[in-house]
């Protein structure tokens, strides 16, 4: 039977599992300690194709690794990389990755022993492995790229994972090329909300950014933490709230401000480069509007926040991933790194 485990939001356990028994209901769900999910797939469901938004990180057909210390840990792993990876002379990434809180008992600072000790084993052994492997995680996928994972679940135990191009293709809605599906973002003061960490975390993991010259419409804009970015990088924008932006924002040349209701909004030129949303209401009035602008075409990429009250919101995130899938864009439905109760769907339309 094959197997996967799934890291994922300190409490986000059962409703990860959750998730995962109304997208593959033939398979067993279970939580493996805080912050991970195992599968055990029904044959029918190995070769899906889960869209999962609460998974930050998936390790397809993970193998244990019990070893008492850093170095036993090091040294399996490294052994396992090697003959893995013998005959591969293309490009791979290396994450090693915990799911830390306060109380853990695994830290980053034992991952970043682990990794050290394993890439100085393999400068030792297999110099070419070095050469070869990707270090910026923000570098889109190579099309023959092998990601190699190493995940620390308890002190002693640990577990392994290869995934190769086509696995990587087809659990694309639940794996990450950022390690452990983390996505850290700069701090910068000058935007007039924190909200800007969402959309600039979008931008990495879509792996576009907005451009100088494109035009965006940013619904549900006010106090303007993604129009902010916007302009910033050169783009045009059309805010459409109720209440002004900050004062610069509203001053800015490349602005057109629209007092009203961002969910009755219909741009005059379509498409558009950007549709944003990161308006607070009811999941199921956002999964609307994200659903009319796709499939009247009104705009070339978007990014869409869905906030919820609580957990009985979640199961309407169904009906989203079919919307998603019937317009063909290329998506991703994450719950960010820098997402609070709410989840964002972005991508790009063909």
């Amino acid at each position: 039977m094959t197997s996967r485990l799934y890291a994922c939001r300190p409490g986000r356990e059962r409703v990860l599992a959750d998730e995962l028994a109304r997208v593959l209901p033939a398979s067993r769900h279970e939580v493996h300690g805080t912050g991970w999910v195992e599968s055990r797939l029904a044959s029918g469901d190995a070769a899906a194709s889960p869209c999962l938004a609460f998974a930050a990180q998936c390790l397809p057909d993970p193998e244990p690794i019990q070893a008492p210390s850093v170095s036993a840990t090091a040294q399996a792993a490294a052994q396992l990389v090697m003959e893995r990876l013998s005959g591969h002379e293309g490009p791979w990434r290396f994450h090693v990755f915990c799911v830390e809180t306060p109380g853990s008992t695994v830290r980053a600072s034992r991952c970043g022993l682990v990794e050290k000790q394993v890439l100085d084993a393999l400068r030792r052994r297999q110099k070419r492995l070095v050469a070869t492997r990707v270090v910026v995680s923000a570098r889109p996928w190579e099309r023959d790229e092998i990601l190699v994972q190493v995940a620390l679940v308890e002190p002693r135990l640990a577990f392994f994972s290869v995934a190769g191009s086509a696995e990587r293709e087809r659990l694309k809605g639940c794996m990450s090329r950022f390690p452990g599906g983390v996505v850290e973002v700069s701090e910068d003061r000058a935007p007039p909300s924190r909200a800007y960490r969402k959309l600039l975390e979008v931008e990495l993991r879509l792996g576009r950014r907005i451009s100088s010259g494109e035009t965006c419409v940013d619904l549900g804009a006010s106090p303007g933490g993604w129009t902010h970015v916007a302009l910033g990088r050169g783009a045009r924008v059309i805010a459409v709230d109720r209440s002004p932006l900050r004062a610069d924002l509203m001053a800015h040349p490349h602005l057109t401000f629209v007092r009203g209701d961002g969910f009755s909004f219909e741009p005059e030129d379509k498409p558009v480069d950007w549709l944003l949303s990161d308006i607070i209401a009811f999941p199921v009035r956002t999964i609307g509007l994200l659903e009319r602008w796709l499939a009247k075409r009104w705009c070339r990429c978007f990014c869409v926040t869905i906030k919820f009250r609580g957990q009985d919101d979640y199961p309407e995130l169904e009906r989203l991933k079919a919307i998603l899938v019937a317009s063909g864009a290329d998506f991703q439905l994450r719950e960010l790194t820098n997402n609070k109760n709410e989840v964002t769907a972005f991508g790009e339309l063909g």
